[in-house]
């Protein structure tokens, strides 16, 4: 009798045991449309303004998450734990604080009350996150070579979303957490900063004051006034991770009255991704390429936005060096390069001459890359 009961228990146990868990597999691509991106949203706030809210949830299930409680002095708040399904449709945060419920959209995540139940149709929409589309990585699946390394997917930041921008006129875009805002510069028309809880200013473009790695613009209109300081220092991005060439910080206000808020971030020169190739050249003012014999033939370029570098050769020696793309116009560095003597030395004077510490105009047609240093014109054919 004894023993029959100690079996009963131990099946007891173990079916509870095996019941506790949960009756799904998440799907991949489940888990990879949660983490693939920052969340934003601004939620409602009983003793202040409004809360401006981000959530990272990253693929080891773990969390970050960042409270800004508009209109109350301190410190942003964070908290870090992790994240689970709850269901094929629920996941759990579990941090220092409350576990917080979502529920998994097509394209958001909305909050759940403290019961796991929805908001009333009327408030719901004042909990639900979206993703900032500038922090969704492109996964493209591939592995390193080194056997000794582990095999790992190669990440890319989504591209997407920067050429978008480009195309649209943006030359410069920024963004910062505390709380969530962004800038956009178009060079030609206007600039524009925004806020998740929809303040906006827009103010004309105008020319900026340089000064060795700062730059500095000024713009005011009937929505508001901007000084806008873009540097040229490494920023990482505390959310996403993501590093950007530059730092940048925003001074605005609504009104002449109004004292400016400081808002301080990272940021980039947005650059055509076409590009983001290897360039052979075809012909170059001044020189015939087909009669010119060089060691390592026809001129090679490389662009390397990611870095904001190029490499190559100009038939000789190999060089390389810091660039700016910003609109039609690359912005050469220094050329920096290897120190062999070669038999024809003509065609890598002329290129080191267009390019070494100059802007030139580009542009892309049907798979050909021109380059227009002052009278001289460089095409390129693109080979990668």
């Amino acid at each position: 009798m004894k023993k029959t009961i100690i079996l009963s228990l131990f099946i007891a146990v173990v079916y509870i045991g095996c019941s506790s868990g949960p009756d799904f597999i998440p799907d991949q691509k489940q888990v990879q449309f949660i983490t693939n991106g920052i969340w934003l949203g601004v939620f409602p706030c009983e003793d202040c303004e409004e809360i401006d809210y981000q959530l990272n949830l990253k693929d080891d299930f773990t969390f970050k998450e960042r409270s800004v409680y508009k209109g109350k002095d301190g410190d942003a708040l964070t908290d870090e734990g992790s994240w689970a399904f709850e269901s094929d449709s629920v996941i759990v945060l579990n941090g220092s604080d409350e576990d917080k419920l979502y529920l998994i959209g097509s394209k958001n995540l909305i909050r759940l009350n403290e019961y796991g139940e929805r908001f009333e149709a009327s408030v719901e929409s004042k909990y639900m996150l979206k993703k900032d589309l500038s922090t969704v990585k492109k996964i493209d699946g591939s592995v390193t070579n080194d056997k000794d390394q582990p095999m790992k997917e190669k990440v890319e930041l989504n591209p997407e979303f920067y050429q978008k921008k480009f195309v649209d006129g943006v030359d410069f875009f920024g963004r910062g957490n505390e709380p969530n805002w962004t800038i956009e510069l178009d060079l030609e028309k206007n600039f524009v900063f925004s806020m998740m809880d929809g303040w906006t200013v827009t103010a004309p473009s105008v020319e900026g004051i340089k000064n060795q790695d700062l730059t500095l613009y000024r713009s005011k209109s009937e929505s508001g006034e901007l000084i806008i300081t873009v540097i040229r220092e490494n920023c990482q991005d505390n959310m996403s991770g993501e590093i950007f060439p530059y730092k940048v910080r925003v001074e605005a206000k609504k009104s002449a009255d109004e004292k400016f808020q400081t808002f301080e971030g990272c940021g980039k020169f947005l650059a055509d991704l076409r590009l983001y190739d290897i360039w052979v050249m075809e012909e170059m003012t001044g020189i015939n390429l087909k009669k010119e014999k060089l060691q390592k033939g026809a001129p090679q370029f490389e662009f390397i936005l990611s870095d904001m570098r190029f490499n190559g050769h100009a038939g000789c020696n190999s060089f390389s060096g810091s660039i700016t793309v910003s609109g039609d116009k690359i912005t050469f560095g220094s050329l920096l390069g290897t120190l062999m003597s070669c038999q024809n030395m003509k065609v890598e004077k002329a290129v080191v001459n267009a390019l070494d510490q100059k802007t030139v105009t580009y542009s892309i047609d049907k798979m050909k890359l021109t380059l227009v240093s002052g009278k001289t014109k460089m095409v390129f054919k693109k080979v990668d």
